[in-house]
């Protein structure tokens, strides 16, 4: 998983995180991210570990810093695996490393989404923590587990949104009707806490999102993109492909288990582990499957409880078959290696016109000490800027460009003759970067 850390340049909305780290670290406030100077009403967690290895390590390896949280929120979730499937499968004394196994070899976990330096990691980690611990809690009645599950759950909502409180409650309401214990919502050391837990989104709504901001507006709105603008073949399109997409990048164990089933090789025994842990995926799962817009990043906090699905049906197979899955994830370790040290890089680096570094180091020795702003906010033009940042340790870092400035050099992603003189343009990643001298 640490393969492709030092090796591949900024991926997708990579740029983005290292950004808002930088600017917060530069600017002494580490409650507010902020994208070229614009506060976010965005929580601040995710950048905080960024911000303490990139104090150890160096700035200039920011890049390296966002991809270290992701691949140990991903170790963390693997021993969260471990932990919870040794109580789930007492009877099975392999089933703690088993579980962690599965879900480390996992497509979307190893080959992506558990090393790419995006916040969706660390979410999951939360989410999937908070949901285990909600789990034991209600079993055992314990209500030191279910504080830690509100703090896991609390810890996610800072991490990114508030979607993490809707996992949690659908979770909740399936656990409390399987295991039967609705009666807890009675008791005082669960339902005073449960309810000040909900005060964590107001508060920090109240003493840290800027006036005239708001965080449940904005993952609203977010939310709702994903309903709007799709016509009824998206839809249909998505609820078909959707659930197979999930299953495929749980791979290899969950294709193995669809072969055999296919195959009418095996028959599962409905365990009632095995029933509540398919009704909590299924109403988790349904928010995304419902909305033609949405993406496979959203499942992430799921990983790990498929994890513990996959792993309750491969204690059921015959030795055999068993030995097939496991040799499955032997051939996903071993083609890992050249996957993160060449194909990756070369499909999204190596290529010509995917050079994000060449265009950033071609910018610096143009624009040298002079004041760079910028009126580029996709993908590529942050990579970049993320790159001049921390390069020339700029203070104050990159911002945007409102057109009154000048004296200075102005970085666009479309051609604005109006921005000034045209100094150079780069094709990039099938975007054009321009840079503008503005006397």
């Amino acid at each position: 998983m640490l393969l492709p850390l030092p090796i591949m340049q900024y991926v997708g909305e990579e740029g983005l995180y290292a950004m808002k780290s930088y600017e917060m670290f530069v600017r002494g406030d580490y409650w507010h991210p902020s994208i070229l100077g614009y506060v976010w009403p965005h929580p601040p967690l995710y950048h905080w570990p960024i911000i303490g290895i990139c104090q150890l390590i160096g700035w200039e390896h920011v890049d390296i810093a966002i991809r270290l949280v992701s691949v140990t929120a991903s170790w963390l979730s693997a021993i969260t695996v471990f932990l919870t499937a040794r109580q789930l499968f007492r009877e099975h004394r392999q089933a703690g490393w088993l579980a962690a196994l599965v879900y480390l070899s996992m497509g979307e976990v190893s080959f992506w989404y558990g090393w790419l330096g995006y916040a969706d990691a660390t979410f999951g980690f939360f989410i999937f923590s908070a949901i285990a611990a909600l789990w034991l809690a209600l079993e055992k009645r314990h209500v030191p587990l279910f504080l830690l599950s509100l703090i896991l759950i609390s810890l996610a909502f800072l991490t990114k949104n508030f979607t993490a409180y809707i996992l949690y409650s659908l979770a909740g309401l399936v656990l409390l009707q399987r295991l039967g214990r609705w009666r807890l919502l009675l008791h005082p050391g669960f339902i005073i806490p449960g309810v000040a837990a909900l005060g964590v989104p107001w508060l920090f709504q109240l003493l840290v999102v800027q006036s005239g901001s708001s965080n449940a507006i904005t993952t609203f709105r977010d939310a709702m993109r994903n309903f709007s603008g799709h016509g009824i073949l998206d839809y249909l399109k998505h609820w078909l492909t959707y659930p197979l997409l999930f299953a495929f990048r749980a791979m290899p164990v969950s294709l193995v288990l669809i072969w055999l089933w296919l195959r009418r090789k095996v028959t599962f025994e409905r365990h009632p582990t095995l029933v509540t842990l398919t009704l909590v995926l299924a109403v988790c799962f349904a928010p995304f499957w419902v909305s033609a817009g949405g993406t496979p990043r959203y499942l992430v906090p799921l990983y790990g409880l498929v994890a513990l699905l996959l792993t309750c049906l491969l204690l059921q197979l015959e030795p055999a078959h068993y030995r097939l899955a496991l040799k499955a994830i032997v051939v996903v370790v071993i083609l890992k290696i050249p996957y993160s040290l060449g194909i990756l890089p070369y499909i999204k680096d190596w290529r010509p016109e995917r050079d994000v570094k060449a265009v950033a180091v071609e910018i610096a020795n143009i624009v040298g000490d002079k004041p760079l702003l910028s009126h580029n906010d996709v993908s590529t033009g942050l990579a970049v800027a993320a790159y001049l940042d921390v390069w020339q340790h700029r203070n104050p870092p990159i911002v945007w460009d409102y057109g009154k400035a000048h004296g200075v050099y102005v970085l666009a992603e479309t051609s604005e003759p109006a921005t000034g003189e045209l100094v150079q343009k780069w094709p990039l990643r099938g975007d054009t970067v321009y840079l503008y001298w503005r006397p």
